[in-house]
C-alpha cells in the first residue's frame, strides 16, 4: 500500500481521530448541554475519521475508473 494513501493529508495536515477529538468533544457538549465522557467523544471522532477515509478512498476509486480508457 502506498504510504501516502494511508491517511488523509490535505495541505500538509493529517486528519485523524486524535486531531478531531477536541472539536468533537466541544460540539457534543454544546449540542447536548451536558459534559460528554471522553470515551464517547473519542469514539465519535474515530467514526468521523473512518467515514472521511472511506469517502476519500471511494472518490479515488471513481476517479481512477473514469481515467481508464473504455474500449
Amino acid at each position: 500500500m502506498n504510504p501516502t494513501s494511508s491517511s488523509i493529508i490535505t495541505g500538509g495536515l493529517t486528519i485523524s481521530g486524535a486531531t478531531l477529538e477536541p472539536a468533537v468533544s466541544w460540539a457534543l457538549s454544546a449540542a447536548l448541554h451536558v459534559p460528554v465522557p471522553e470515551s464517547v467523544s473519542v469514539l465519535v471522532a474515530g467514526l468521523l475519521a473512518y467515514a472521511a477515509h472511506g469517502a476519500v478512498n471511494y472518490l479515488k476509486t471513481r476517479a481512477a475508473a473514469k481515467a481508464v480508457p473504455q474500449s
